[in-house]
């Protein structure tokens, strides 16, 4: 039995998680690069630059976790994770200037 990595790795545990849309492309060669980012209540942000920045976990095992870190807008920067088909990012985050990141209430 694998065991699932929720709330390890720096990765948010299941409770801390918000689900989100993301738009997203499959390059030829097999990597994804999301694009944008729609919240349960409809609004969208564009991604204006992603970098993935780790994989953990292992396919074998069916727990691999993907972990990108995003720009929606100028300064405001989320991570971004993707487990299992689905996309969420940390319930709560704040960017670097202390501000709730946008969507967030």
């Amino acid at each position: 039995m694998s065991r699932l990595l929720g709330g390890t790795n720096g990765i948010p545990g299941y409770d801390e998680r918000t689900y989100v849309c993301v738009r997203s492309v499959t390059e030829a060669d097999g990597h994804t690069r999301p694009l944008e980012i729609s919240w349960a209540d409809g609004r969208s942000f564009p991604i204006v630059a992603s970098t993935l920045t780790r994989v953990v976990g292992r396919w074998e095992l069916g727990t691999v976790i993907m972990v990108w870190d995003v720009e929606l807008r100028l300064r405001a920067r989320r991570r971004l994770f993707w487990e299992r088909g689905r996309w969420f990012v940390p319930s709560r985050s704040i960017d670097r200037n202390g501000e709730r990141a946008p969507g967030e209430p």
